[in-house]
């Protein structure tokens, strides 16, 4: 079973699909705005498309980069179902599963953040926010990634993808150890605990 939803905006970025022996038996496609809402109803659907009662092999689901919502929604689903059925989790960035859906392990995923930022994902260091004007990718060997469409022209080649699909997202677990599904934010929370400290408890 696969989850991505990390994607934004209006396009279908995100999906839940069933994957068996290397095929796409059932998936439903979801927009970005407005996912969280829609994951487990779409759930609830393709379990009944596929006709899947049995518990998955594992449950493979993209931590992020991408929307804090979208995020939170699809990765609580996803381990509230690997809870029940007692199966084990994966988790893997947006950018690794954009190299995996392309087979280019060179390409540097450029994605969407807030205030006028990318998030980048390289393929050889960690996932990091710059501002959308500092970005150099001058040295980048490609890119992909829905933050591509914000600029006319890059110095360096450019990749139309924009969302990684199911199975480049099974691809990308391969090899990489089951674990907790954390949500890879890049930006520390924006909610602080008060300057004055928290109230104390009613009595």
């Amino acid at each position: 079973m696969v989850f991505n939803g990390a994607g934004a905006g209006t396009g279908t970025t995100n999906l839940i699909a069933l994957v068996e022996d290397g095929h796409v038996v059932a998936e439903k496609l979801l927009t970005g705005r407005g996912a969280s809402e829609h994951f487990a109803p779409a759930l609830k659907s393709l379990l009944e498309e596929g006709k899947w009662a049995e518990a998955p092999d594992a449950i493979v689901a993209v931590i992020g980069p991408g929307s804090f919502t979208g995020l939170r929604a699809s990765l609580s689903l996803a381990a509230g179902l690997a809870a029940g059925w007692n199966c084990p989790t994966v988790g893997v960035t947006l950018g690794a599963a954009i190299r995996a859906t392309l087979g280019r392990p060179d390409v540097t995923c450029v994605s969407l953040a807030r205030r006028g930022r990318f998030f980048v994902d390289p393929s050889d260091g960690p996932v990091f926010a710059i501002s959308a004007d500092d970005l150099d990718a001058v040295t980048f060997s490609a890119i992909a990634g829905d933050g591509v469409q914000e600029r006319s022209s890059w110095p360096c080649p450019t990749i139309d993808c924009v969302a990684p699909d199911a199975l480049g997202i099974v691809r990308a677990a391969e090899g990489q150890p089951a674990g907790p599904l954390s949500p890879l934010y890049v930006d520390p929370p924006e909610a602080k605990p008060p300057a004055a400290g928290l109230r104390p408890l009613p009595q």
